[in-house]
């Protein structure tokens, strides 16, 4: 079954889960990615904005998501216990980077400490996902520099913020929201590019045929 689903419809599921959402825009674009979790029948998000980290109902209804098989309905409530002590301790600053990070179980988060707390939305749902799972989420080699499609990013960023290049080059990668949303077709860890590729044409005309049958 395909199954993505608006978030705000979501609420009379049965059981519990962890999804990857995607918020939308009026072109049908995938601009933002959250963790979209269902606990006793209420939707609440978990993202990092790009400024702040929030735990915090749905109240948002131009979410899209996909429940990831990754977490069972009986893993939810300690998901949920992951992810309120990440909401504790994590202090992360926005930058196009991911090499493996992670937060631990009480929400400290491990890493390069040349790329300390740099990351995107997506970055940051692979943090989660890899501290709670204990297991490398997505092959994130696959996805090298050249993902990032401003070439000049990555000097400017140095520049600005007094770092030296070398150091953190190799982390620097662009995983896309709608990417991370695609990931959650397949449970066997950790997930390739190839595997995102393979089915992410069909994710895209699925936000396409939306976007039709709204301006139609």
């Amino acid at each position: 079954m395909f199954e993505i689903i608006r978030s705000m419809s979501e609420s009379d599921r049965n059981t519990d889960f962890v999804a990857i959402g995607n918020l939308i825009n009026e072109n049908f674009e995938s601009t933002h990615c959250s963790f979209i979790i269902q606990f006793e029948k209420e939707i609440f998000l978990f993202h990092y904005t790009g400024y702040s980290v929030e735990y915090c109902k749905n109240s948002e209804s131009n979410y899209y998501h996909r429940i990831t098989d990754t977490i069972s309905s009986e893993e939810v409530p300690a998901f949920i216990a992951h992810c309120r002590n990440i909401n504790k301790h994590a202090n992360p600053t926005y930058g196009f980077f991911y090499s493996g990070e992670y937060y631990d179980k009480s929400g400290v988060h491990f890493g390069s400490q040349d790329l300390s707390e740099r990351m995107t939305c997506v970055g940051f749902c692979l943090n989660v996902l890899k501290g709670f799972l204990e297991d490398e989420y997505i092959c994130y080699s696959d996805w090298s520099e050249d993902t990032h499609n401003d070439p000049g990013y990555l000097e400017r960023y140095c520049t600005k913020n007094n770092i030296d290049i070398n150091t953190i080059k190799s982390s620097h990668r662009r995983i896309s929201p709608r990417e991370c949303l695609t990931s959650c077709f397949f449970t066997k860890l950790p997930i390739t590019k190839e595997q995102i590729d393979s089915k992410i044409m069909v994710v895209n005309n699925f936000f396409h045929n939306l976007f039709l049958s709204q301006n139609n």
